[in-house]
């Protein structure tokens, strides 16, 4: 979480820099870019790297085959996809600054589909400081390199030199650590093998395209259908919401090969570890948005210009779909861990259909901020739909219970910010948090046992701390 919070920070700060050195117009050209080539993601992975933390974190021993055989689909697949991307935006009536910068983030992001099956072994194993030092790297370079990049040139084609490279510094961090410490790279065909990525990875790869879709696919619309300033102004505010989803990806990308582990040993742990994920995503979403909602005018000011005066509307529509996220995040993890991988598939891609209409018709009416509706709408969908399931499938989720106790605590929160935000607004902020503990004790949020696990943690992370310290 150290690792995604500082990669977050980082990349926040080229986010900045970028929308107030190009503007909103070139800003929006280079948003659309990386967009756009997330819509293909899928072709270069098919959920093998999703898959591979599941299986090695069940049967380390299968490493070198697993890893060896998946590099050999993502190769053919990477080298397909490239050519697709090119030829499409080649086609697509953009500009040739535009074209030039798709292609280039093309490769980058094959460099990183690379670099994440390495890392799916670092986390199978348990092992995540590697897959932190390699966050720590790849978002260190790309924010050093674009935002020397655009003191001295402000050139989107020149930007995204900068992630082309540090991907490629990446890649060979996360090969060298994985032929290091854990396997040698033999890449020895196994049919039968091949097929059981294909048939159980697929869903993975369903799952993580619908997602990437209706994650994307408002900014490449708006880009057609409104221009590319449009976009600029949506997606100022579209990263801030990303820079707070470090948090629940960040927290069950460590929880997920546990509970894999689990359903298969134990499921009275497996239940105890979905219920305290589920409780605590739940407590830190939604006040999160709450409180981005009333400060947002502040905060866009703060962070950009006054030529960003429209991305207001669009932050305190669209944080409310990272609250939603925090707890969706959990259960979609939970049914993947559980092998229920295709009922998520199924709802996220009904989701990114709803997600597509709404965006036809909400766009063309209400530009920017209809797609940012449309964000809300799909993410409440899936989260609604993923709560009934696991409540009858897998583990019984207390959520009317949970809820009013969430209700009371953001109520009386909410009012003792509004009273102190008009004489001082980061005043309001800390005494929002200073309040929420307490509250959260007054109304039994948690049990006595899982506060008991709580101490737990604290204690064992202090006696790593101190064996860390002495052998510093």
């Amino acid at each position: 979480m150290t690792a995604e919070l500082s990669a977050r920070l980082m990349r926040l700060v080229l986010v900045i820099c970028a929308a107030r050195m190009l503007g909103a117009l070139d800003y929006g050209k280079f948003s659309f870019a990386l967009a756009f080539n997330s819509l293909f993601l899928i072709l270069m992975d098919w959920g093998v790297h999703q898959l591979a933390v599941r299986e090695i974190a069940r049967k380390p021993d299968m490493v070198q085959k697993y890893i060896g055989n998946a590099l050999i689909l993502k190769i053919t697949s990477i080298i397909l996809t490239v050519l697709l991307i090119f030829t499409i935006i080649s086609v697509s009536g953009k500009s040739y600054d535009v074209v030039l910068v798709v292609f280039l983030l093309s490769l980058s992001f094959s460099l990183n589909s690379f670099s994440e099956l390495f890392k799916s072994v670092f986390q199978a194993f348990e092992e995540m400081k590697y897959d932190a030092y390699s966050t720590w790297i790849g978002n260190l370079l790309t924010t050093i390199l674009g935002v020397l990049i655009l003191i001295f040139s402000k050139n989107i084609i020149h930007l995204s030199f900068a992630y082309l490279i540090a991907s490629l510094l990446n890649f060979f961090y996360c090969y060298f650590v994985i032929t290091e410490k854990f396997t040698k790279i033999r890449m020895k065909i196994d049919l039968e093998l091949m097929k059981f990525m294909f048939r159980e990875g697929f869903p993975f790869g369903i799952l993580f395209f619908f997602a990437m879709l209706y994650t994307y696919i408002d900014t490449v619309m708006l880009s057609f259908m409104k221009g590319d300033e449009v976009v600029g102004w949506y997606n100022a505010a579209y990263r801030l919401v990303f820079a707070v989803l470090f948090i629940p990806r960040a927290t069950m990308k460590a929880v997920f090969p546990a509970l894999s582990r689990y359903y298969k040993t134990s499921m009275k742990s497996f239940n105890d570890l979905f219920q305290m994920s589920f409780k605590i995503m739940l407590i830190l979403g939604l006040p999160l948005s709450f409180a981005i909602t009333l400060f947002a005018d502040k905060i866009i000011l703060l962070i950009y210009d006054q030529q960003y005066l429209n991305s207001i509307k669009a932050l305190q529509i669209l944080i409310w779909s990272s609250g939603l996220v925090f707890v969706t995040t959990v259960l979609t993890h939970t049914t993947r861990s559980a092998d229920r991988q295709k009922f998520t598939a199924k709802i996220v891609a009904i989701g990114a259909f709803v997600n597509v209409v709404l965006n036809l018709i909400l766009i063309h009416f209400f530009s920017y901020i209809g797609a940012a509706v449309a964000t809300i709408a799909t993410q409440l969908f899936t989260l609604i739909a993923h709560l009934v399931y696991v409540s009858k499938s897998l583990q019984k989720i207390p959520i009317s219970k949970l809820f009013f106790k969430m209700v009371i605590v953001n109520v009386i929160i909410g009012l003792v910010v509004l009273f102190i935000k008009d004489f001082n607004w980061i005043l309001a902020v800390f005494a929002g948090i200073a309040v929420y503990v307490p509250m959260l004790i007054v109304t039994k949020y948690f049990s006595k046992n899982e506060f008991k696990q709580f101490m737990d943690i604290f204690v064992t992370f202090k006696i790593r701390a101190n064996k860390l310290q002495s052998k510093a």
